[in-house]
Order: C-alpha cells, then sequence, then structure tokens
C-alpha cells in the first residue's frame, strides 16, 4: 500500500480542519474614557490596562480607548455601556452620584478610605459584592470591575488663608459633591469652574478657593503659578477610585480564561497605582513646594467642623437612601473609615 507523503497529509488535514483552523480574529472593546490618556493617574492608568490585557492575551484581547468626545460624551459613557452602544468604558464612580447617590462611596468621599483601605475593603470585605449591586439594583446592565487609583487630592488651592472654621463664611470655592455639601454647610459659597478654567478664575478673583484634581495633575493646570496656598489632607477625597465598565451582556459572552484575565489584568493595576500613585502626590506637593507653595496643615478646629458636618451630611443621605445607608454602614463597620492618602508626614512640602 503506498503512503501519502508528509505534505499531502498536512494539506488534507488543514482541509479537514476548515476555517476553525484559523486563528480568531483579536477581539477589540470599543471603550470611552472618562479622562483624557495624557493626564497622570486619572487618564494614563486606562493606557496601561489596554497595553496589560493586550500583553496577557498574547494580542487576541484589548480595549480600542476613546478620548473624551471621540464619538462619546463623558456624561453618557455609563448610559451607552449599559445600552450596548460602547463594549465598556473606564470611568469614577463619583460622574454617576446624581443617578446613584451611593456610587460617590465607591469614588473617594469625605474621611473615606485611603487606597489601601479600599483595596482590603474590595479584597477582603463586602466591597466588590456591593459595588455591583449598586448597578444591579439601579437597573445597569454593567459589569464592574475596581481597576485603578487616580491618587487622594490635597484639601485645595486657597487665595485666602483659613484659620477658623468663620473664615468659610462667604467663601467661594469651586467644589463639588459631597465634599461640597461640608463646605456649604459651613457657609461657603459652591462654585461651578471648569477643571481648564480654574487658573483663569483665580487670575479673575472669579474664586478664593478650589479643589481640582490629584497634586500630579493639578501641576499639568499650572495652579501653583496663580496660588500660593494649599492645606492637606485632603479630607474631602484621601483617593480616587476609577472603574471599568463591561456591558453585562458582552461580558457574558467572553469565556471563563477571558473574563480572568481582565479582572487579573484589573487587580494588578489596582496594586501598581497603590504603589506609584502616593509617591507621585508626595513628589507633586515637593515641587510646589519649591515654586514657593505653602503647603500648610488644616487647623485642628477646621478638621473638626469638616467632621461634624459631613456627619450631618452622612445621616442626611443614609436617611434619605438605603442603599447609601447599606453603603456607608459597611465601610465604617469594616473600619477602614479614616482619611489617609496624603499623610501629614509629608505637609511641609520637602522631599519625602
Amino acid at each position: 500500500m503506498r503512503r501519502c507523503g508528509g505534505p499531502i497529509l498536512a494539506a488534507l488535514f488543514s482541509l479537514a480542519a476548515g476555517p476553525a483552523a484559523n486563528v480568531a480574529d483579536p477581539l477589540r472593546l470599543v471603550t470611552p474614557t472618562i479622562y483624557g490618556t495624557h493626564l497622570p493617574g486619572l487618564g494614563q492608568p486606562a493606557t496601561s490596562l489596554a497595553k496589560r490585557i493586550q500583553k496577557l492575551s498574547a494580542g487576541q484581547l484589548g480595549l480600542d480607548l476613546r478620548q473624551p468626545g471621540q464619538g462619546t460624551e463623558t456624561k453618557d459613557i455609563l448610559d451607552q455601556v449599559s445600552g450596548g452602544s460602547a463594549d465598556a468604558g473606564f470611568s469614577a464612580p463619583s460622574f454617576w452620584a446624581a443617578k446613584i447617590p451611593a456610587a460617590a462611596l465607591f469614588s473617594g468621599f469625605p474621611f473615606g478610605p485611603d487606597a489601601k483601605g479600599y483595596v482590603d475593603w474590595f479584597q477582603a470585605g463586602n466591597g466588590r459584592k456591593l459595588y455591583q449591586k449598586m448597578y444591579d439594583q439601579a437597573g445597569y446592565k454593567i459589569h464592574v470591575i475596581p481597576c485603578t487609583f487616580g491618587g487622594g487630592e490635597t484639601g485645595g488651592w486657597f487665595a485666602k488663608v483659613i484659620d477658623s472654621k468663620a473664615d468659610f463664611e462667604g467663601l467661594r470655592m469651586r467644589i463639588f459633591g459631597l465634599g461640597g455639601r461640608v463646605m456649604a454647610r459651613l457657609g461657603a459659597k459652591t462654585v461651578v469652574v471648569p477643571g481648564g478654567a480654574v487658573a483663569a478664575a483665580f487670575e479673575k478673583n472669579q474664586i478664593d478657593a478650589a479643589e481640582l484634581y490629584p497634586p500630579s495633575v493639578d501641576q499639568r493646570q499650572n495652579l501653583q503659578g496663580k496660588v500660593k496656598l494649599i492645606y492637606v489632607p485632603g479630607w474631602h477625597q484621601p483617593e480616587t477610585v476609577l472603574e471599568l465598565l463591561i456591558n453585562k451582556d458582552r461580558w457574558n459572552t467572553l469565556d471563563d480564561q477571558q473574563q480572568a484575565l481582565i479582572e487579573t489584568a484589573c487587580e494588578a493595576m489596582l496594586l501598581e497605582t497603590l504603589a506609584e500613585s502616593g509617591r507621585a502626590q508626595k513628589k507633586a506637593l515637593a515641587d510646589f513646594a519649591r515654586d514657593g507653595v505653602r503647603i500648610a496643615p488644616w487647623p485642628d478646629e477646621v478638621l473638626t467642623a469638616f467632621r461634624e458636618a459631613w456627619a450631618e451630611v452622612a445621616q442626611e443621605e443614609s436617611g434619605k437612601d438605603p442603599f447609601f445607608k447599606e453603603v456607608l454602614d459597611d465601610l465604617t463597620q469594616f473600619g477602614k473609615g479614616e482619611a489617609g492618602a496624603l499623610p501629614q508626614a509629608s505637609v511641609g512640602g520637602g522631599e519625602p
């Protein structure tokens, strides 16, 4: 009997296998981002995450990042991902607090956890379960993964010295969210100013103070050229959590290996940014000090006033929204409810 040669056998097997033998086309998840990827800490980690997923999957899975305004407005990311017109989104849960009040608690809130506290709660507590429950019960078709840390903020940039809580009466401050509620309770007038216009608002004497971004991002705004006083710590947002949202139907079409790969990539990014972000913020504070910016601790009286006002705001929100109360109570019971992203050791502004 004649035997078929090696080349002929190879051809026969190839024909028998047909198209299934071809390597599948790479899967790309269209992913709009809340922040531009040029911003350190807030946007750049999306690029790092995309590269990590690409590498772990040997090029077979990736994120097709879309910059803010590139087909999707930032305010629409949650709705578009839930509705399926975007596969995924790289965002911050605080952006959805007007729709889902508890979202602020997963993003960074007054006297909330630092990065380590959030990692502990996500990994060893009920953080992940409650995070997913939040979107589920609000009716969003979302699989959520806490993915990176953007850094803690300072207490704000001030054109006026704050010696006591009385100094907040009539103070015009650019601040939002739960922190803004606290400041308003102390008599401040909260002002809406786009992030890119804060330096000009100080120059035109339209505001007296502003919270903006973590220090490493504030540097990009050149606020140090307009204002020479920063208060620390950033009691209103000790950390900034960034999330990866994936449309739930799309998530369910991924196989177990692809899902595990994305989860693993986000977990690695959380730990990586936990380690990197604190150093980046301290370096930025040191740079500000060399530029003549005074970095001062809040007076004890003022910090006490912040805590008391926050307790009132938290009680009000808990009374209005049972899920807000459930999350806040769980975090408190977990024992990680103290600010700590910008420690007192770095207040002097020298090299850490």
